[in-house]
C-alpha cells in the first residue's frame, strides 16, 4: 500500500512536469528568490485580514483533529478490539465521503455560500471526531468518519475558493503555497501532541478533545470572518495598505 502511494506521488510529478512554465507575476521578466517569495506569502496571508481568518482557522483546526489518523488505528485494535479489515476499513471511510462531497460540491456548490460552506465543514470535520470519541461500535465510527469525509471536502473547497476571489493572481501562488505548507506543519504538530495525549489517556479521549478543540476554533472562524469580510467589503480594496504589492515582491 505504501509503495502504491509513493508510485501515485510520482505519476503525479510526471503530469505536473508537462504543463508549461507560468510567467514570473512581477510582468518584468525577472524571478525572486524562492525564500522572498515565501516571506511574501507570509506577510499578506498575515496581513490581510479575511485571508487571515482563513488562514489561522484552517491550520487550527487541523492541529486539533490531524491526530486522528493515529487515533483511529488504536482506537480499532484497543477500544474495538477488531481485525485488520476494519481498521482498513475506518480509515478509508473518511475518504469515501471526501470523494462524495467533492462530487456533490461540483454539482451543487455553486448554489453554497463560500463562508457558510466553510464554517460547516470546519464544523463538520471535529464533530466526526468528537462523535466518534463517543461510538460504541466500529460500524458507527465508520459512519461518522464518512460524513466527517463531507465536512473535510466542504471547508477544502470553500477555502480555496474564497482565497481564490480574494487574493490578487499574483499572489495566488505564494498564498497557497504557504496555506498548505503551514496546513502540513500543522498535522505534523497534531501528530506529536496526539501522541503524548493518547499514551497519558485513551484513543475515545484523544478524539473527544480533538473535536472539542476543532469546534473552538471554528467558533472563532465564524464570528471573525464575517466581520473581516464586511470591513474588505467597506474598504473597498483588498490587499490592505499593509500587504505587500505584488512590485514589492518582484
Amino acid at each position: 500500500m505504501l509503495l502504491v502511494d509513493a508510485v501515485s506521488f510520482l505519476v503525479s510529478a510526471v503530469l505536473l512536469a508537462t504543463l508549461p512554465s507560468l510567467p514570473p507575476a512581477s510582468g518584468d521578466g525577472r524571478q525572486p528568490s524562492l525564500l522572498r517569495q515565501a516571506r511574501a506569502g507570509i506577510a499578506y496571508l498575515l496581513s490581510v485580514p479575511t485571508v487571515r481568518v482563513i488562514f489561522l482557522g484552517f491550520t487550527a483546526v487541523v492541529a486539533f483533529n490531524g491526530v486522528d489518523d493515529v487515533a483511529l488505528v488504536l482506537l480499532a485494535q484497543k477500544t474495538f478490539h477488531v481485525g485488520e479489515s476494519a481498521v482498513g476499513l475506518l480509515l478509508g471511510a473518511v475518504g469515501v465521503g471526501l470523494v462524495a462531497g467533492y462530487a456533490m460540491l461540483s454539482r451543487w456548490g455553486t448554489r453554497a455560500s463560500m463562508p457558510l460552506l466553510l464554517i460547516a465543514g470546519f464544523a463538520v470535520s471535529s464533530v466526526g471526531n468528537l462523535l466518534t470519541g463517543l461510538a460504541w461500535a466500529v460500524a458507527a465510527a465508520i459512519a461518522l468518519q464518512a460524513v466527517r469525509g463531507f465536512g473535510l471536502a466542504a471547508m477544502d473547497v470553500a477555502s480555496s475558493t474564497l482565497l481564490q476571489r480574494t487574493v490578487p493572481p499574483g499572489m495566488l501562488g505564494r498564498v497557497f503555497g504557504n496555506l498548505y505548507g503551514a496546513i502540513g506543519v500543522a498535522a505534523a504538530t497534531s501528530y506529536l501532541a496526539g501522541g503524548v495525549l493518547l499514551d497519558a489517556t485513551s484513543a475515545p479521549v484523544t478524539l473527544m478533545v480533538a473535536g472539542v478543540g476543532g469546534l473552538v476554533a471554528t467558533g472563532v472562524v465564524a464570528l471573525r470572518l464575517p466581520q473581516a469580510m464586511r470591513r474588505a467589503d467597506e474598504d473597498g480594496a483588498t490587499p490592505t495598505p499593509s500587504a505587500p504589492t505584488t512590485e514589492q515582491i518582484g
